[in-house]
């Protein structure tokens, strides 16, 4: 009677199973659609699927800069290089969204000119041989790291799912600490050029025209339509400096060299926001 009885519950276990595998079909089908958006959205433009992946390329090899700098030089240097590289193809495959094709005349050399993507394919040409420099990766691992994750929140905007959920939270984060990020990076490509001019007198510079080079990107930078963030951080270094030197404590003699350095800077900068 008891083995009769252990028989006749069989079949729960059975409706039990059934239960379960109709609670993953569901879900099947719903990753294999999640799959779908992306594939879509990826295929959508290949261009910017491109420009994401490379964008993602530098980004990693940023970070793989920084990690292995403490301990295996060559694998750094190999890193810094993909990074710059991987950089300098993003700012191209973006500069041919923001123009077109390549043309041959003053009106589009003009148009080229003012575009942060010529900007910074002009900063990857700069420092493609240039020694591995940590504050020299910033950039280019900062700003692909916001880009390629402006472009996969967009595409995973229609996924469902608690791990799309968790990915989107993560992402917005990100974005919410945009500012900072791109106040981080002018910061950076200010500092750069001392570095540079370090560099070069003490022969780790790449080349004797790095420094020139640097600095038409600085200008580039500064006189820039869409990004203000280098003018608006020379702007809040200036201050800063000034509080600090006009202190009563600071000696007269580093105040007058600080005041003439900075009406050097000031005189070197671009003519259009000398009066600003």
């Amino acid at each position: 009677y008891n083995e009769y009885k252990s028989y006749l519950s069989l079949p729960s276990m059975s409706e039990g199973s059934r239960t379960e595998t109709e609670t993953e079909a569901p879900r099947t089908e719903q990753g294999k659609s999640d799959l779908a958006i992306i594939k879509s959205a990826l295929a959508h433009d290949i261009k910017t699927t491109i420009m994401f992946f490379a964008r993602t390329f530098a980004a990693v090899n940023g970070l793989l800069f920084g990690v292995t700098s403490i301990f295996n030089t060559a694998m750094a240097f190999a890193a810094f290089q993909r990074c710059v590289f991987a950089f300098g193809l993003s700012s191209v495959i973006r500069l041919s969204q923001r123009l077109g094709p390549v043309q041959l005349s003053k009106e589009y050399f003009i148009n080229a000119v003012l575009e942060d993507s010529a900007h910074y394919f002009l900063y990857a040409a700069c420092f493609a041989s240039h020694k591995p420099t940590t504050i020299i990766a910033v950039v280019p691992t900062l700003y692909c790291f916001l880009q390629a994750s402006v472009f996969l929140e967009k595409t995973i905007k229609e996924c469902s799912g608690a791990t799309w959920s968790r990915i989107r939270l993560q992402l917005e984060r990100v974005k919410g600490n945009q500012q900072k990020m791109l106040r981080l990076c002018a910061t950076a490509e200010i500092f750069i050029m001392p570095l540079v001019l370090m560099q070069l007198f003490t022969g780790q510079c790449g080349s004797i025209l790095t420094p020139l080079v640097y600095y038409q990107f600085l200008m580039l930078r500064y006189m820039s339509r869409r990004n203000p963030y280098v003018r608006n951080a020379f702007s809040e270094l200036k201050l800063s400096i000034n509080q600090l030197i006009y202190k009563p404590a600071c000696p007269a003699i580093i105040r007058n060299i600080v005041t003439k350095a900075m009406s050097l800077i000031e005189r070197l900068s671009p003519v259009a926001y000398q009066q600003q």
